[in-house]
């Protein structure tokens, strides 16, 4: 799997390579049946779902049922009676009218939206057989088939590849492949799921592209949190629309994700003043970096250098192997070579007392705070023979 890093800095690659010969080329000139009838493939046409039918998320004033949608707590009229007070003290998603009108959250098959671009989630031989995906070959025909097998090959996770929508209303499928979530490497694989959504949408700007359909890429057999995983896809979307202002980005959800969306849109994507009071709220600390990658503080532990007597500990975190590893320590301090040993251990004991009292930090050592705090008391002991 490449850095996300890398990902970011490179040029996405904007040949389409031999896949355009398909849309040239009809399927008899390359020995192949036709894939649907004429008749058939003008009904395909015609049941097609177009962006003039979907309801923005500004535009939604009611639920399913017609009722008034909810409203959420406004958290500011109980400030007394909360110790810690709001999480952020600005919201870093106000509400954007513009914004709210370029984005859609729908129910339905992805493969009928008469959009620009489609996203189809699969693994690295794009053969994966999912409920979106199956949808999408069975309407796209045989000749998508043959332009994954014989031009597109393999797609590596987090990376995203192109093609003809052929017998599809829209122009392009944008496939990416997403992470398999794992707790071990929980870092890794939620950056590399913002590599998918971002990757789907800046291939989709860089091919002109105004309307991209998105699919929820972490699908229930990728194992991932669906509300870890959609608050990724959220401020990941929330972010592009920031940075390009003609785009419209759908999000095509089946009914068990599209309630969690819709409870968790309002932080990113407030309608009104109470939506984006409350967010201050709820939103999570993490709220994403500049478009919208996880960015997690504190992933090593370090002891600085003192002059007079220091010892240095890198607490090597292996649990997770995350491409954004940010380096922000912990500082501690053995200020006085003349204390006592029991003084010394005392130090090192209150030092690791308040970082198991961190619940970050114990996420992030996982199982190994005690290989830390013995370090720091046989580095000590040895510090004050040395000195001895």
């Amino acid at each position: 799997m490449r850095l996300v890093s890398n990902i970011y800095n490179e040029s996405i690659e904007t040949s389409l390579g031999g896949i355009a010969k398909h849309l040239t080329q009809p399927q008899e000139s390359r020995g192949l049946p036709p894939t649907h009838p004429p008749r058939q493939q003008q009904q395909l046409q015609q049941n097609c779902v177009t962006l003039g039918s979907l309801k923005r998320w500004g535009e939604q004033l009611e639920d399913d049922r017609g009722q008034p949608r909810p409203r959420p707590t406004d958290y500011s009229q109980f400030a007394t009676n909360f110790e810690n007070g709001p999480k952020h003290s600005v919201n870093p998603f106000p509400c954007d009218a513009q914004i709210n009108n370029r984005f859609v959250i729908w129910e339905g098959d992805i493969s009928q939206l008469k959009v620009d671009a489609i996203t189809n989630s699969t693994d690295e031989t794009l053969a994966e057989k999912n409920r979106v995906s199956k949808k999408i070959f069975g309407r796209a025909g045989a000749a998508l088939t043959s332009a994954i097998v014989h031009d597109v090959r393999r797609c590596k996770t987090g990376e995203v590849r192109v093609t003809p929508g052929f017998f599809l209303p829209s122009k392009y499928i944008i496939h990416t492949v997403g992470p398999i979530y794992s707790e071990k490497y929980r870092t890794a694989s939620e950056a590399t799921l913002h590599a998918c959504y971002r990757n789907v949408l800046y291939k989709a700007r860089e091919l002109g592209l105004r309307t991209v359909a998105l699919c929820d890429i972490s699908s229930v057999q990728r194992n991932f949190p669906p509300d870890t995983a959609a608050h990724i896809a959220l401020r990941t979307i929330r972010r592009f629309l920031e940075q390009y202002r003609a785009e419209i980005v759908i999000v095509c959800l089946e009914s068990n994700a599209r309630s969690i969306y819709e409870v968790l849109a309002p932080l990113y994507f407030p309608r009104d003043a109470l939506e984006e009071r409350s967010a201050l709220w709820q939103l999570p600390k993490d709220i994403g970096g500049l478009y919208g990658e996880p960015q997690l503080a504190d992933r090593q532990i370090r002891i600085i250098h003192n002059p007079q007597h220091s010892v240095m500990i890198e607490a090597d975190d292996d649990s997770d192997t995350s491409p954004h590893d940010l380096e922000m320590g912990s500082d501690v301090e053995y200020s006085n070579i003349n204390l006592s040993l029991a003084a010394q251990l005392s130090g090192a004991a209150h030092s690791f007392t308040q970082m198991q009292g961190d619940l970050d930090r114990q996420r992030l050592l996982g199982d190994r705070p005690r290989m830390v705090y013995e370090s720091v008391l046989d580095d000590g002991l040895e510090g004050i023979e040395h000195q001895e």
